[in-house]
């Protein structure tokens, strides 16, 4: 198989994939709370046991997967179709009581980290020089960004509760699929050391810690938006910003960027923390849909060169299992920091948003110093073909 027709399938399958994990986190909760009358901290309830349990199937499906590659197809496979499955589950049975909800949104969560943690590893056999892989960053930065665009105006329209969420877990589980044949085409790999060397799948600490801090900041502050002082928001309902979030981290895969070494991609994700960190001051004057846009595109950045630089930092499917896990991780946290933040209060006091924004700017001054390449002791090693 060509690579650039294998590098179009994997994106397209992201997008498919992504489906339903936008779907998940955009409509779930708003239908349990709007159409089944789900008290809102119960809803959160079940979205972060969810949560918690995606993050620990991802650690373990990476070690198993890092032990029996060869199971990566029929395990995503299968683990896809049984996430299409339970989707609909996760707001069709809130009738029969909180525990059947929790139930099923388990049983998705768990299901779709098995075919995610296979689909993710890829990465590491397409993209095997700089170019390739950053190629396929970009691809993955606007599949997600159309995923989560479609969630957002589905969330925007009164439509049929279960016609719409079977054709989502219709329409993922179909091009989702995609994914399958590639696992085939380009089976995944144990990793291997030489002597004396570490597995070379365990990803540097430094780059693990960077990466949490900034998903928590800056997904916090992306969600303080939707609770800003009063008279600061414009008019601006929840559709609106989160289209505008999306434009943003869209437009952050045409920028005209090139990532060449493991040590320059490092340097890359630092400014980008960095540039970030301004981001988050400017918010404490201004959040207009412009404002947004720019929010909407350090996510994206700092994302794409995120995992543009992990198939060489991570080279078997144990990186991409724990990379995943902290990556949920941090969106619980981000959750709890915007949480003990309002306190019990649905919005922000102006001194309390001010002092909220700033603290966004410092965790992302923190991640970009953590990034610094001296600091990180990262290799100056290429990403092109060995």
């Amino acid at each position: 198989m060509r690579w650039r027709r294998a590098c179009a399938i994997y994106c397209v399958a992201h997008f498919g994939k992504s489906l339903l994990w936008t779907a998940s986190d955009l409509l779930t909760l708003y239908l349990l709370v709007s159409i089944y009358a789900l008290a809102p901290t119960m809803a959160g309830a079940v979205f972060m046991v969810g949560l918690t349990a995606s993050a620990l199937a991802d650690l373990g499906i990476g070690l198993w997967l890092a032990r029996r590659p060869d199971h990566a197809a029929m395990l995503a496979g299968g683990a896809l179709v049984i996430a299409a499955l339970a989707f609909p589950a996760t707001v069709l049975l809130a009738p029969l009581g909180f525990g059947a909800l929790l139930v099923a949104t388990v049983v998705f969560r768990i299901a779709y980290a098995g075919c995610d943690v296979p689909h993710n590893a890829l990465l590491s056999r397409l993209g095997d020089t700089a170019g390739r892989a950053f190629a396929l960053s970009r691809g993955r930065t606007i599949g997600t960004a159309l995923a989560s665009l479609v969630a957002a105006i589905v969330a925007g329209r009164q439509l049929a509760t279960t016609p719409l969420l079977w054709s989502i877990a219709g329409g993922g589980w179909l091009i989702g699929s995609l994914m399958v044949p590639l696992l085939v085409a380009f089976p995944l790999s144990a990793p291997t050391r030489q002597s004396g060397e570490r597995w070379r799948d365990r990803l540097p600490p430094r780059f693990l810690a960077a990466s949490m801090i900034g998903i928590v900041a800056l997904t916090a502050l992306a969600k303080a938006v939707l609770h800003l002082p009063l008279g600061r928001a414009d008019g601006q309902d929840g559709t609106a910003v989160l289209t505008w979030l999306v434009l943003g981290r869209t437009a952050s895969a045409l920028l005209p960027m090139r990532i060449g070494s493991l040590h320059q991609g490092v340097a890359v994700l630092a400014l980008a923390y960095a540039a970030s960190g301004a981001v988050a001051i400017s918010y404490g004057w201004s959040v207009e849909p412009a404002m947004l846009v720019l929010l909407g595109l350090a996510m994206g950045v700092t994302n794409l060169i995120g995992w543009a630089i992990l198939p060489l930092l991570a080279a078997g499917p144990r990186g991409y299992g724990v990379y995943a896990m902290a990556s949920k991780v941090a969106l619980g946290l981000a959750g709890l920091a915007l949480g003990g933040s309002l306190g019990r209060m649905p919005t922000f006091t102006a001194q309390g948003y001010f002092a909220f924004t700033l603290a966004v700017a410092i965790a992302c001054a923190f991640a970009a110093g953590l990034l610094i390449p001296r600091l990180t002791g990262t290799p100056r090693q290429s990403l092109s073909r060995q």
